[in-house]
């Protein structure tokens, strides 16, 4: 049997049609021609998708945290580069006067 994708729709799709009154996992998988086992991960992969979604950290992303933590360490490194610049000129006006 050849392997297939699934969208996330279609994953979405099939994983309502199991939860429907009356429905039968084997007979949905046989319907989409696929093993049950698939059905049981999606379900896995839904609900831990659902916990991260609902962690409470916001409407942002986990690229909007990525973000800050790089906006900040710029900002850090900015702040080094311009001391370290003003005790350079420092130095130097010594070695002038």
């Amino acid at each position: 049997m050849e392997k297939r994708k699934f969208s996330p729709e279609e994953k979405y799709k099939i994983l309502e049609e199991v939860h429907a009154p009356a429905a039968s996992i084997s007979e949905v998988c046989r319907r989409h021609q696929m093993a049950p086992s698939l059905v049981y991960s999606w379900e896995r992969q839904a609900k831990q998708g659902a916990i991260e979604a609902l962690k409470g950290k916001g409407n942002g992303s986990k690229k909007d945290s990525e973000a800050d933590y790089l906006r900040d360490k710029i900002q850090k490194m900015r702040s080094v580069i311009s001391e370290i610049t003003e005790e350079n000129l420092v130095l130097k006006k010594r070695i002038v006067d």
